[in-house]
């Protein structure tokens, strides 16, 4: 298993990934928001997983300057490679990157009611949920993790 910048060369991957996802952890209509992120994204900020130089899963980090919030952004495994500890891999090596660059900030990440419990076992706390809040069906939870520093 390998964790590789993202190149475009990886765009049709990551929305085979995306898609794969359908309908239970991602809702059709966040397809569009996908795709301009992976036309816009910083390589620095995002990376993809390799098992045998194929894509199994991506995601990426995000700084917000106007909110001074630091986060995790679009992370999806492919339904074909879950429970097999990608997730977790990909997350640690986000966190890990994110307290390193930002050592001072709150993380955040929005998920859904679907994958909260698994970023609770990675250190983050829920803050917020709005019932149906990505799409009927997927609730939005907001969740938090306290800066590496302790401020």
């Amino acid at each position: 298993m390998q964790i590789v910048q993202y190149t475009p060369d990886f765009r049709e991957d990551c929305l085979a990934i995306f898609n794969s996802n359908l309908p239970k952890f991602f809702a059709a209509d966040e397809l569009e928001l996908f795709e301009k992120f992976l036309d816009a994204v910083i390589p620095a900020d995002y990376y993809v997983v390799l098992i045998d130089g194929r894509p199994v899963a991506c995601g990426g980090i995000f700084f917000d300057n106007r909110n001074n919030e630091a986060g995790l952004a679009w992370g999806m495994v492919s339904v074909l490679y879950h429970k097999r500890g990608i997730g977790k891999l990909l997350t640690a090596f986000r966190i890990a990157l994110l307290k390193k660059r930002y050592p001072d900030k709150m993380l955040k990440i929005e998920t859904s009611q679907h994958t909260a419990g698994f970023y609770e076992k990675n250190g983050f706390s829920i803050v917020d949920i709005v019932p149906d809040g990505f799409s009927q069906g997927i609730d939005k939870y907001t969740m938090e993790m306290a800066p590496a520093t302790g401020n």
